[in-house]
């Protein structure tokens, strides 16, 4: 019987591995929570008194793409028909859908944008209504992942993981 390997856990180098990250993670809020919990939160954070009470999360799969509504792209513009660049796809494999195509061409959106509101919010002309409250949305911009697929980039941007079974927003 091999003493060095935990039902399920594997070997304790992984055992470790895979526990040291959520170890440390607990270790770091018990040395910051006398800071947190003086200042409501992080010191200097944040910068003005909240007004939002209430988020609504909108995952729209199979709606309209956020390159034709919230996200222009003016670089996609210039370099409209290119082939995409060997840097963005790296080795992942392409979908059946683009697979019989004899290029993979940049193509840019066909509506044109404009800033709205105070803050200056790039909405595109398919969001006549929603560009006279710009100001009253928050748009995060700052989510990403490396993968090019739909179904893997989804997984990842909702739990963090490109493989599935892990919690997602909401849960």
């Amino acid at each position: 019987m091999d003493c060095h390997r935990y039902q399920n856990w594997g070997t304790r180098r992984e055992f470790l591995s895979r526990t040291g990250l959520g170890l440390g993670a607990a270790a770091l809020s018990q040395l910051m929570a006398p800071a947190a919990s003086a200042a409501g939160g992080l010191p200097g954070l944040p910068h003005f008194a909240p007004k939002a009470k209430r988020v609504i999360y909108l995952f729209q799969s199979g709606g309209p793409p956020h390159l034709e509504l919230f996200d222009p792209k003016p670089l996609l513009s210039e370099r409209f028909d290119e082939e995409l660049p060997a840097s963005v796809r790296g080795t992942q494999r392409i979908t059946g859908m683009v697979s019989g195509q004899a290029k993979l061409a940049l193509q840019p959106s066909k509506y044109s944008f404009q800033q709205c509101g105070k803050s200056g919010q790039w909405l595109s002309d398919l969001l006549p209504h929603t560009q006279k409250i710009a100001d009253d949305l928050c748009l995060i911009r700052s989510m990403n992942t490396e993968a090019i697929n739909h179904d893997p980039a989804i997984t990842m941007l909702q739990t963090g993981s490109q493989q599935p079974g892990r919690p997602s927003i909401g849960a």
